[in-house]
């Protein structure tokens, strides 16, 4: 299926016989590159990165991808739409002109891949390079996503890191030790690490709950004296993806989802969060000690903070 948002470069429009700045129909991502203006509109934040991270590589045919611009192209999630694209190991270029920065550090040549045609850094470089850049709840999520994907192993990244800049490191090991490919999403991803620097005893994954409705799965759960305590990412937010796996309507998601939590609520404690309350964190410390879980004193490893 074709890309809607295939670049068309300023050299292709001129031989239609069209001039990229008085066609309407096209919509320019950056110089001398263009797509079409109505898909450009219509799309997502992903897809627009997407589009500006092919129009640098065909523009530079030369340039490797790296840190998000990278992690887009290996299908991990990389957050909110960066605002550049990244490269990597090029002494030639500037650190930051045209919407590209560009680190100097060099690249082992075995770690140069390419994916879709263009050249960036494979996924355990790049996992290495974002654990040492980005903060954990960033670096936790892509990790654990390429976990589960198995496209990697954590000794994979660890080698790749071995050859990276030792500044960040320690964060990078952090992020890499505590990764845990049995996380379903990136919200759970960023909940388990504001739960580990909020200083709360780490939960169990994916626990299952045994009710009068059947068996169900909880994001979360810790085990208090004789009752579970069960935690549930995204609450009702999720409702619409749930309805349009299961090809019912809105309402009948929500009729279902509140029999289940009723059934889990028989046999067992549960506290549900949102994006908000992950970052903003002590908003999440709030929701747990209400539950009855108790704090301890947050010990943060070197280089990492808590922030989302």
């Amino acid at each position: 299926m074709p890309d809607p948002l295939d670049i068309v470069q300023t050299s292709q429009v001129h031989a239609l016989g069209l001039v990229p700045s008085r066609s309407r129909g096209l919509a320019r991502v950056r110089r001398g590159a263009y797509v079409d203006a109505a898909a450009l509109a219509a799309a997502d934040p992903e897809q627009r990165y997407r589009a500006r991270v092919k129009a640098v590589g065909l523009a530079r045919p030369g340039i490797v991808l790296a840190l998000e611009s990278a992690l887009m192209l290996h299908g991990l999630p990389f957050g909110s739409e960066p605002s550049h694209v990244f490269s990597t190991g090029d002494p030639a270029m500037s650190g930051g002109r045209a919407g590209v920065r560009n680190s100097h550090l060099p690249i082992r040549p075995e770690h140069v891949v390419e994916v879709e045609g263009l050249r960036c850094s494979s996924v355990a470089w790049t996992l290495a390079d974002i654990g040492r850049r980005r903060i954990p709840s960033a670096a936790v999520a892509s990790v654990d996503a390429a976990l589960a994907a198995g496209t990697v192993d954590v000794d994979d990244i660890l080698g790749a890191l071995a050859y990276q800049s030792r500044q960040g490191g320690a964060r990078a090991r952090w992020s890499v030790a505590f990764a845990d490919g049995r996380s379903e999403s990136v919200g759970e991803s960023r909940s388990r690490v504001a739960i580990a620097l909020l200083g709360f005893p780490a939960p169990e994954l994916q626990v299952e709950v045994r009710t009068d409705l059947g068996s169900f799965r909880a994001d979360f759960g810790w085990r208090l004296d004789d009752r579970w305590l069960l935690g549930e990412f995204d609450g009702l937010v999720k409702y619409g993806a749930l309805a349009s796996a299961s090809g019912r309507t809105g309402v009948d998601a929500l009729v279902a989802e509140k029999r289940r939590e009723d059934a889990i609520r028989r046999v067992a404690d549960l506290c549900r969060w949102t994006w908000d309350d992950v970052v903003r964190p002590e908003r999440l410390a709030r929701i747990l000690r209400a539950a009855g879980l108790r704090r301890r004193d947050p010990v943060l490893p070197a280089g990492v903070r808590l922030l989302p």
